[in-house]
């Protein structure tokens, strides 16, 4: 059996992103999948998506 992983945006609405991985994937990968997306840490970006201005609060360090 294999695992899968997605985000939704609002519970209930359709999928943001889905990952799946098969049997064959070692688990020390899927745990470290898992850990990054359990993280509060904050995620360095370039370019923010176009649809997450309303969603997302941008804090800005110098």
């Amino acid at each position: 059996m294999g695992r899968q992983a997605w985000t939704e945006p609002t519970f209930g609405a359709p999928y943001l992103r889905c990952a799946y991985f098969s049997p064959s994937v070692p688990h020390e990968l899927v745990a470290a999948f898992a850990a990054s997306l359990a993280s509060p840490a904050p995620v360095a970006r370039r370019r923010l998506p176009r649809n997450a201005e309303k969603r997302l609060t941008i804090v800005h360090r110098g």
